[in-house]
């Protein structure tokens, strides 16, 4: 972009942001708008293909609004670097001062509260393509569904918000996972946590890892149900290093003298390489219990006293039937969905009845997470009530 128009289009954006300013723009803005907002404020960045399987019909109606609330700050927008060749990367979309006057004000929060703050240097910070990948799995989950009658992805967490799912009273030694979701099948929700392994970090910190989710299911409540943890790792090193962990986090609690630990957060990996082959759907998870066995998703611990969701109210299935999926991109542009950052009440087994909870667990401290109650015990099968909210 030449200086000419850079300084053309900067003058085109609100110069100021301001509540009052933000509050005056509100009887301008959607539901599906806050949702954005709320959305990136949640997973920190976005392109334009993720948010259009997410909350639009077409590329040209994403393409319109976001440019309109690009324009009232309410978004920014970067393009990262790309070898010279291969044409201009899509948009990458983060939460501006705007969005984060509304994400405070839809969370009951002040400004100063909200722990946000805005980033400039997102085309060279060092955990941009953590950050995609990590993104690109789930949204690349969601795609997947999108062909399968029988499964769907209903919610999909941050990380501050997985942390505080995990966590109980305590706030010392933790696992933060990079994302997490609640994967819909027959059988009911099947709820994990991602780690994204890329490589750098030590085998020795990766193996912490492992120790951090024994830690935190050996404090967790008795009722909490089962969790499944994956992994996703680039080499068969640091996948067996993964194994040893576990296996040495399990003799040593072995030789406690009346202590019997039987784990019900069952750890699965896979290789970063066998999983772009086969897709996250795929029989390409092995457990790190030692066996050799390959299995989906699908087929993990699900929660069976959470009550079913219908469908057609999971992630990606809200707009028109006719979207398609996502154009694959090389470079670190990920085809990714975003979970709903805000649902109305369960009242009638709507996936959106999450909204006040989700709200709740951004607001209140990790160790009230867990009373503030999930999803309804089945009571037979559920049906949606009404066309599904597309607000926060």
């Amino acid at each position: 972009m030449s200086d000419s128009n850079r300084s053309r289009a900067l003058r085109s954006r609100a110069v100021r942001v301001s509540a009052e300013r933000v509050f005056e723009l509100v009887r301008h803005l959607t539901e599906r708008d806050r949702e954005i907002a709320l959305a990136l404020y949640e997973h920190q960045l976005l392109t334009t293909d993720q948010l259009t399987l997410l909350f639009f019909s077409s590329s040209r109606r994403a393409q319109d609004r976001l440019r309109f609330l690009f324009d009232e700050r309410v978004v920014d927008r970067f393009y990262p670097p790309r070898p010279h060749g291969l044409g201009k990367p899509q948009a990458h979309w983060l939460l501006d001062e705007g969005g984060a006057i509304l994400v405070a004000a839809s969370l009951k929060l002040e400004r100063k509260q909200l722990g946000w703050q805005r980033r400039d240097d997102w085309g060279s910070y060092p955990q941009l393509v953590h950050r995609l990948e990590v993104n690109r799995f789930v949204t690349d989950l969601i795609a997947a569904t999108l062909e399968d009658g029988l499964l769907g992805v209903s919610e999909w967490w941050g990380s501050r918000s997985c942390s505080g799912r995990l966590s109980g009273q305590e706030r010392y030694s933790r696992p933060v996972p990079d994302t997490g979701f609640f994967l819909e099948t027959a059988r009911g929700p099947i709820e994990c946590y991602l780690e994204w392994d890329r490589g750098t970090e030590t085998l020795e910190r990766l193996g912490n890892k492992v120790a951090l989710y024994r830690h935190a299911e050996v404090h967790s409540p008795p009722e909490r149900a089962p969790v499944n943890v994956l992994f996703v790792v680039p080499t068969q090193r640091r996948l067996r290093a993964l194994a040893d962990a576990l296996a040495a986090d399990d003799e040593r609690r072995s030789k406690i003298r009346g202590y019997r630990f039987e784990s019900k957060w069952p750890p699965a990996a896979v290789l970063d390489s066998e999983l772009a082959a086969g897709g996250p759907l795929a029989s390409v998870w092995q457990s790190l219990a030692g066996s050799t066995d390959r299995g989906r998703l699908c087929d993990l611990p699900a929660r069976t006293e959470l009550a079913p969701i219908e469908l057609a109210r999971c992630l990606g299935r809200r707009s028109a039937p006719r979207r398609r999926r996502p154009r694959s991109q090389s470079s670190p542009s990920p085809k990714q969905s975003v979970s709903r950052l805000r649902r109305q009440p369960r009242s009638s087994g709507c996936a959106n009845s999450c909204w006040p909870r989700r709200a709740a667990i951004l607001t209140q401290p990790p160790g009230a997470i867990e009373a503030l109650g999930e999803r309804p015990r089945p009571r037979g099968r559920l049906t949606a009530a009404g066309p599904v909210g597309i607000g926060p």
